[in-house]
């Protein structure tokens, strides 16, 4: 009877994926729909839609490979992230946020320029613009819901915001880059914090079109290497630290918020990088009200977790966070015991 009821089962969630994939077709396409490109000006850019598109006017030279390839894929892939390749470098495509709260995002773009709920976002977002008469200080100030939940804005350092508008716009100076920007600012500042700081511990960013960035693919994370030899986890320790001292230190101080081992990836010559970068506090360290005393995070309220608090990171000139995320956030037992070490010579 168990037997019979297992075969049903089989069958019925078989009859129910070729009946998705009879309506739907199973190949995954890259095209304006997939892209989301009837928001813009309300997206990313369009610097390699003619890469990136097939339809009857461009081929696309970027493919989708692996389970990307496939659409049924789509309803478990939340994060929104693909894999391709670009001739013949692999990379990544991402939208930088699920879908749920791009909608949300949208809904807030009609709600800034007082349209209904529902509206036309590449509409909503040229009436804020006109109405702060393009300047991005005003769209910020006057529309805070909007930013509310980017980290880029936390610490109200402007000089933060003209920074990586300057780099943005070496990438993007068509007629809509101000539009661009401030999306990607609302949605997701992991692409402009990337152009603008320490790049060397970063993934590349290759272009954009409409909802979706292209970025190199870095390689295996830390998760799935964590069956590597011993020596080899030591350096990716060292070089956790050192990613950890050198955010810490320049004109800008960038903080991890969100420290844990599938947010870093190793490239084919062996360099860590964070290939999760939403959620950085980026502190303009030349402003003179700040505190100059070393905020030290000893982790208080929040035993078995990373604890952090905007306020100190924020009003301080320096502080130990990003030592204190690195150890307290990646759980590798050889990790752990080389922060140990290096703490108990500190």
């Amino acid at each position: 009877m168990g037997m019979r009821l297992k075969w049903r089962s089989i069958v019925v969630y078989t009859s129910v994926l070729l009946f998705i994939i009879f309506v739907f077709g199973w190949r995954q396409i890259l095209d304006e729909r997939l892209v989301d490109l009837h928001t813009c000006p309300a997206c990313y850019g369009q610097s390699h839609c003619s890469s990136m598109l097939e339809n009857e006017k461009f081929s696309g030279s970027i493919k989708l490979t692996s389970y990307s390839q496939v659409k049924f894929m789509n309803y478990i892939n939340i994060k929104n992230v693909y894999y391709a390749k670009f001739g013949e470098e692999l990379v990544v495509l991402k939208k930088l946020a699920h879908d749920s709260e791009l909608k949300e995002i949208d809904e807030k773009f009609c709600k800034a320029s007082k349209l209904p709920q529902n509206c036309n976002v590449s509409q909503a977002i040229k009436m804020i613009m006109t109405r702060a008469g393009n300047d991005i200080t005003q769209v910020i100030r006057h529309n805070k819901e909007l930013f509310e939940e980017s980290d880029a804005v936390k610490c109200k350092h402007d000089r933060n915001i003209f920074k990586m508008y300057e780099a943005f716009f070496r990438t993007d100076s068509g007629p809509y880059h101000i539009h661009h920007f401030l999306t990607m600012l609302a949605v997701n500042m992991e692409p402009l914090l990337i152009m603008t700081h320490y790049q060397q511990w970063f993934p590349r960013i290759i272009g954009t079109c409409g909802r979706m960035i292209i970025e190199e693919y870095v390689g295996p994370t830390l998760t799935q290497l964590g069956g590597s030899s011993w020596i080899r986890r030591v350096d990716y320790a060292r070089q956790l630290l050192e990613m950890a001292r050198e955010l810490s230190e320049g004109e800008f101080h960038l903080y991890m918020t969100d420290v844990s081992l599938d947010n870093f990836a190793v490239d084919a010559n062996g360099k860590v990088k964070m290939i999760d970068a939403e959620d950085l506090v980026i502190v303009d360290s030349t402003l003179d009200n700040l505190d100059t005393s070393e905020h030290v995070n000893d982790g208080f309220g929040c035993r078995d977790c990373l604890s952090y608090s905007f306020e100190d990171l924020c009003s301080h000139k320096y502080s130990d966070h990003n030592y204190f995320a690195v150890c307290k956030g990646v759980t590798l037992e050889v990790f752990n015991v080389f922060c140990a070490r290096l703490e108990s010579l500190a």
